[in-house]
């Protein structure tokens, strides 16, 4: 029998893996994101304003098969699985018991690999590319030149992290850089990858606006820096994540490839540490540095027996933690008393709860695309998001969701820690969440100011010219009543917060061409010094315009 067992470990590991992760990813409802990435499923497109495609078209086509969470995650969870076995085949060195141990330390590769997310196709492509890359440094034929730019468009298709793995890849060899093979292959990448620019452009470039620009802090904070060292110690692993990220740094590269992927490990964590200085960085933003991690902890373990064993005896409590977390997060499972809400539990209960409360009527959110997507999907009926100044732009700032509701009725929530709505609705109190109907909705979000630029006068008057992209449907709307006469905001940030909202007294009755000039008295009120504003327009709920512009920067004097 142990023979047996041996003979097939291999097996037996990728098929329990595998298994686990199917019976995981149909008992646990979705994350706030895993229901947005689904509705991005619902709107298939080459670009979307958070990530690219390759999540949508993963969920698309598992949705096909199965109309439930498992359905969602199905695909996910077999790139998961594939990808553990490609990092396995990535050890030069093989010692498989090492190995499973390995993997089964890293917690989050197993919780985390049901997930719907950018990350797990990453982490599949970012293995294989390494793959495909010893292929390559050993033949570069046409071949192994084509496969390795496929693979390389298909990265960058997942997450837009995909590039630091490239970047990192070909400059730890300088002599690669010499090679035309090379270019030939990022000539094919970029081929490939060209509908996704094109998108980018056509809609103003939203998602680098939105990494590179309007997620900066205000201000360094020393906690950024703090919580991403600890956070990738224990991502890395809950109990020896400091050694799988000691062994990876401390292993000497044998081969291209080792060397590659060092200098991805270590680049990796040195740009998103920089990173804090601009604000705080998730701990996930780091996952492809897993796939070097893993290989290069194997190959420096294999022969220290000590530092191995401490990997095996800590195994029995890792997988027990992961086996109470695979329990907690399933839904037979409610919330702990007191505890704070938990993104995968109660989701059907709430939907349910909320579509008697609408009666049939669409849902209108403020600032709450996590539960916009949640409604979509538990609910089965159509939800918005409207982004106010308080919060940020999304994709339901593309999506044509909001044209089918502007002049319907719909039910609308509003955020608790407002008291205007009180105004809106009486003094009803709703369970959660506060809400009520509204006969005649309206927003305009997909409106779009670009190319802004600006310049204040020693009077305090704010000159402003600016690029318009709207629907073309909008445009008739905004010459008729009740919606000609909504006024354009100019919502003022100081140290991200919002001091005021400006009257800019122009309404979207102006905006009949390209091209929209502004001319804002700023009132003496404001103390000189540096703020930020964006542009915004009205909606039928009074305080919450939507969001139309970027963030741009002005200094009073």
């Amino acid at each position: 029998m142990q023979n047996v067992l041996h003979k097939n470990q291999r097996l037996l590991f990728y098929s329990g893996w595998f298994l686990l992760n199917i019976i995981q990813a149909a008992t646990t409802e979705l994350l706030d994101d895993e229901a947005y990435y689904w509705v991005y499923s619902r709107f298939l497109d080459w670009g979307y304003f958070d990530h690219p495609p390759m999540v949508a078209a993963l969920i698309k086509a598992g949705y096909a098969l199965f109309h439930n969470e498992l359905g969602v995650r199905l695909l996910f969870v077999a790139l998961n699985t594939a990808t553990i076995c490609i990092i396995q085949e990535l050890t030069a060195k093989k010692d498989e018991r090492l190995f499973y141990a390995i993997a089964g330390s890293v917690a989050i590769a197993q919780i985390g690999g049901i997930l719907a997310a950018p990350d797990i196709p990453l982490l599949f492509f970012t293995a294989l590319f390494f793959l495909l890359f010893r292929h390559f440094i050993q033949r570069m034929n046409f071949i192994n030149t084509l496969l390795l730019g496929i693979c390389m468009a298909l990265m960058l298709y997942s997450k837009y992290h995909g590039v630091l793995i490239i970047f990192f890849a070909f400059i730890s060899s300088i002599r690669l850089l010499t090679k035309w093979q090379v270019y030939a292959a990022g000539l094919v990448c970029l081929l490939l990858v060209a509908p996704h620019l094109y998108w980018q452009y056509t809609h103003n470039f939203p998602s680098v606006q939105y990494h590179l620009f309007e997620r900066n802090a205000s201000h360094y904070k020393f906690s950024y820096t703090l919580e991403y060292i600890i956070g990738q110690i224990a991502m890395a692993g809950p109990l020896v994540g400091w050694l799988l990220l000691w062994a990876a740094y401390r292993h000497k590269p044998i081969t291209v490839t080792e060397k590659a992927m060092q200098y991805t490990f270590l680049g990796i964590y040195f740009v998103f540490l920089v990173s804090t200085l601009k604000g705080r960085v998730e701990a996930n933003w780091t996952v492809a540095a897993f796939i070097p991690m893993m290989v290069l902890s194997h190959q420096y373990l294999v022969n220290r027996l000590r530092m191995r064993s401490w990997l095996f005896k800590s195994l029995p409590i890792t997988l027990v933690l992961v086996l109470i977390g695979r329990v907690y997060v399933t839904r037979w499972v409610p919330d702990l008393p007191g505890a704070k809400r938990t993104e995968f539990h109660n989701n059907q209960v709430w939907a349910d709860s909320m579509r008697a409360k609408t009666q049939g009527l669409p849902l209108v959110l403020i600032n709450s695309y996590q539960w916009a997507s949640k409604y979509m999907f538990y609910g089965g009926q159509t939800a918005f998001s409207l982004n106010t100044p308080y919060y940020r732009r999304n994709n339901f700032n593309v999506w044509p969701i909001e044209d089918s509701l502007i002049g319907k009725p719909v039910y609308l929530v509003v955020p608790q820690d407002h008291d205007f709505y009180k105004d809106v609705f009486g003094n009803q109190q709703w369970n959660f969440p506060n809400g009520g109907r509204v006969d005649h909705f309206y927003s305009f979000s997909r409106v779009l100011f670009t190319d802004i630029t600006s310049h204040i006068l020693q009077n305090r008057t704010l000159q402003l010219k600016t690029k318009v992209t709207c629907p073309e449907d909008y445009a008739a709307l905004f010459r008729q009543p009740p919606y000609a006469q909504t006024p354009i905001w100019l919502a003022l940030y100081r140290n991200n917060d919002i001091v005021a909202f400006i009257n800019t007294g122009a309404s979207v009755n102006s905006l009949t061409g390209n091209n929209l000039q502004l001319t804002i008295n700023i009132s003496y009120d404001f103390k000189p010094g540096e703020y930020s504003a964006r542009l915004c327009i009205g909606s039928c709920v009074e305080g919450f315009p939507s969001i139309n512009s970027t963030e741009f920067a002005f200094t009073v004097y």
